[in-house]
């Protein structure tokens, strides 16, 4: 690391004055030495040597303080870098009690040095001293806004989110970066361009929308500048970043409504901390594995929409509340593009860490996986993930020629920053959501950082730490040859009586039934069956969703799927411009109904109105769901915890809302379910005549095709309302010319 030393030829202004003091003196001595008596003189030498001694010794003795503050104060700057450079090495999955002992003594050491440097900036900046810098400043409070940032995501505490932004906002504030460019040094202008970044998915992740688009202007005038002035050869790579961010916050403008204020209606993204409890043996969901795999999707780094969405639905509004009467949120791994092994790696860890009680949640947004051909069961069906290497031709070649959609074709995302690692990054519990971000600078400050990466051991090498988690019948999805007599399990007995026996493998159950092999880049519904001894909870939205209907439940553990539609009518905007409609609905299911409807503008007061009946809607949905005796016991387990409560009840508002739109007719058009809930709950006359109400509201009856009772009780409901209102106004009228 190099040492951060300073000049020390410049005296300090009080050495200066200290020296002029004793000149001063010794000119007074050698005056008064000329016209006192030899013996005065002497005297007044004497007493003029000890104040002279007196002075430079105080002078040494502040030097050397000095020196001892300079000399803590680097050992706390060396100290805080090693340790912030060593998060990268933790693991990225695992339980608390690997890495929160780390984490916690990098705090304590920032902590110290942020204090230190707060107590002695006066000296620090002195240049006879250090010369400490703002940006140095700057710098220091921008890694502790990281740590705060990654204890997030490590701990899914939105608390920790805001003390970040509490960080990011004071730098920018306090201009800690402002005179960045006149130094002319492209490594410290790329600081300043990548705190930039974090600060803009920070304020992204709280919806502070205001403050995203005025960072994002700064980043543009920023980024002009510094291709103006060092013409840099990642210049397309930060104008790359530029367009990702401005797309993804014009996708989320986009869906929501426009008031008379000319200023977006106002949206909840997270759950209340004051949901009341429900009856029932208690399921807590705590684990979550968030995956974005679509190739064509909107992203900043590697968040995707979808991703930024659920995300939030998987949290609580923050709260500073003493921690005993907290709920916790679910603990998240978010995997943009993983490969199947490393896909499989981070489900097994997931599991592991999934306690008695307890739930693991998996959402997967990717390109479908289907065979014209017939596929051994629990394969005939799934969702593409990340293809590292090139599909052998000999095992999928007759697949290729008949149906070019049964090889997952998925492509390497490239990665924004050159030499930056993996080109497949995954942004796991640790992941930075910015490991795209550009940086080809070296560190040319001393930090042990390394400037082009964040606190994250991404890509092959840090999940095969872990490998060993991975129960052995995961390797089911590798191949035919490697699927064994205790993996076969998952497949109904009567239609795999020949694999039923002793270690019966997959190669002769396709030379009986002679069907195709399944492409090993696909993860189907029969990789999943091992994790099915703990409560499993899926969310699968994709173009070939409902490959998983034939999901196994053997162990008889509570096992629920929600399934997207497979196809939209042409009038519904493209995910690619707005993200998914089905991702949607699960995350606020007025922005789908908003979506749907062409609903562009609507007054705050009619807004208000309508979020009351979409909340008013989901309670009479969970309470109709809870005490339908017909209902699946697994679905009311998993209706005992707040999140995927909420889940179950607005995927059944999606399938109310889309069967009554005019444009969904095709059975494809709605979203799926396994176990399959109630028809009855999709007709019942309640929701239906509330839907009515919410289309009044919005005045977008004509998008819907509801019927004739929902539409007649709405008429009579308006008509009431409007004959009271008028009467009320007469009374009122009476009542002012009898006063």
């Amino acid at each position: 690391m190099e040492q951060q030393k300073r000049p020390t030829e410049t005296m300090s202004q009080a050495e200066l004055s200290k020296m002029k003091s004793i000149d001063s003196l010794q000119t007074t001595f050698s005056n008064t030495a000329s016209t006192t008596t030899p013996s005065g003189a002497n005297t007044t030498l004497n007493a003029a040597g000890e104040v002279a001694a007196a002075l430079v010794s105080e002078n040494e003795e502040q030097t050397i303080h000095n020196q001892k503050l300079v000399e803590e104060f680097q050992y706390l700057l060396e100290k805080s870098q090693s340790l912030f450079s060593g998060l990268r090495d933790l693991p990225p999955t695992g339980s608390h009690r690997q890495w929160r002992p780390y984490f916690e003594k990098t705090f304590e050491v920032y902590t110290k040095l942020w204090k230190f440097q707060q107590t002695h900036r006066h000296i620090l900046e002195d240049k006879a001293n250090y010369g400490l810098k703002r940006w140095e400043v700057g710098e220091i409070a921008s890694k502790i806004g990281q740590l705060y940032y990654h204890y997030y995501l490590r701990t899914s505490e939105t608390t920790y989110l805001h003390e970040a932004y509490v960080f990011y906002e004071a730098i920018h504030d306090r201009q800690y970066f402002k005179d960045i460019l006149e130094g002319k040094n492209s490594a410290l202008m790329i600081k300043k361009m990548r705190f930039y970044a974090r600060f803009i998915i920070v304020c992204l992740l709280l919806n502070k929308n205001g403050n995203v688009q005025k960072l994002i202007s700064e980043l543009e005038v920023l980024t002009e500048e510094y291709v103006k002035t060092f013409k840099p050869p990642d210049a397309k790579e930060w104008q790359m970043v530029l367009e990702e961010v401005s797309t993804f916050t014009e996708a989320e403008k986009k869906l929501i409504p426009i008031n008379l204020d000319k200023t977006p209606d106002k949206i909840e993204h997270r759950l209340s901390h004051t949901i009341e409890e429900r009856p029932g043996e208690k399921l807590r969901l705590q684990e979550a594995i968030l995956v974005g795999s679509y190739q064509k999707q909107i992203k900043f780094s590697e968040l995707t929409l979808d991703m930024y969405r659920m995300l939030q639905s998987l949290e609580r509004e923050p709260v500073f509340l003493p921690d005993k009467t907290k709920r916790p949120n679910p603990h998240k791994y978010l995997l943009h593009r993983p490969s199947l092994s490393q896909l499989l790696v981070y489900i097994s860890a997931a599991f592991k860490d999934t306690s008695d009680h307890s739930a693991l949640l998996l959402y997967m947004s990717a390109d479908g996986c289907g065979y014209v051909e017939q596929m051994p069961p629990g394969f005939d069906g799934g969702v593409k993930t990340s293809q590292r290497h090139k599909v052998d031709a000999r095992n999928y070649s007759s697949n290729a020629a008949s149906h070019p959609q049964g090889l997952a074709t998925t492509t390497p995302v490239s990665n924004i920053a050159p030499g930056g690692g993996s080109a497949n990054t995954i942004t796991a519990g640790t992941g930075t959501l910015i490991n795209n971000i550009p940086a080809t600078a070296t560190n040319t400050t001393g930090s042990v950082h390394n400037a082009n990466s964040g606190i994250i051991g991404s890509g092959a090498g840090t999940i095969t730490s872990v490998s060993s988690v991975a129960p052995s019948s995961v390797t089911m999805a590798a191949g035919p040859s490697t699927v064994t007599g205790s993996t076969t399990s998952a497949i109904p007995s009567g239609t795999a009586a020949s694999a039923a026996g002793g270690g019966g493998t997959m190669s002769t159950i396709v030379k009986h039934t002679e069907v195709s092999i399944p492409s090993v880049h696909c993860l189907h519904p029969a990789d999943l069956a091992p994790f099915t001894r703990k409560p499993m909870f899926l969310i699968i939205d994709s173009d070939h969703s409902t490959g998983f209907k034939t999901m196994p439940n053997i162990f008889d553990q509570p096992l629920m799927c929600l399934m997207s539609p497979e196809e939209y009518p042409s009038s519904v905007q493209d995910k690619s411009e707005i993200g998914s409609l089905f991702t949607l609905f699960l995350h606020t299911p007025l922005l789908g109904f908003c979506s749907v409807s062409d609903i562009g503008n609507l007054d705050q007061q009619k807004w208000d109105e309508c979020v009351q009946k979409v909340s008013v809607m989901e309670n009479r949905i969970g309470q109709l769901l809870l005490a339908d005796v017909t209902v699946d016991r697994s679905i009311k387990r998993f209706m005992t915890d707040d999140f995927l409560y909420y889940f179950i009840v607005r995927f059944v508002l999606c399938g109310i809302i889309l069967r009554y739109h005019s444009s969904f007719k095709d059975e494809k058009s709605f979203p799926t379910s396994t176990p399959n809930l109630p028809e009855s709950i999709y007709v019942s006359s309640e929701i239906v005549t509330l839907l009515a109400d919410l289309t009044r509201i919005a005045d977008v009856g004509t998008y819907f095709s509801l019927p004739a009772y929902a539409t007649t009780v709405d008429m009579i409901s308006s008509t009431s309302t409007t004959t009271n209102h008028t009467t009320n106004n007469g009374n009122n009228s009476s009542a002012m010319e009898i006063i």
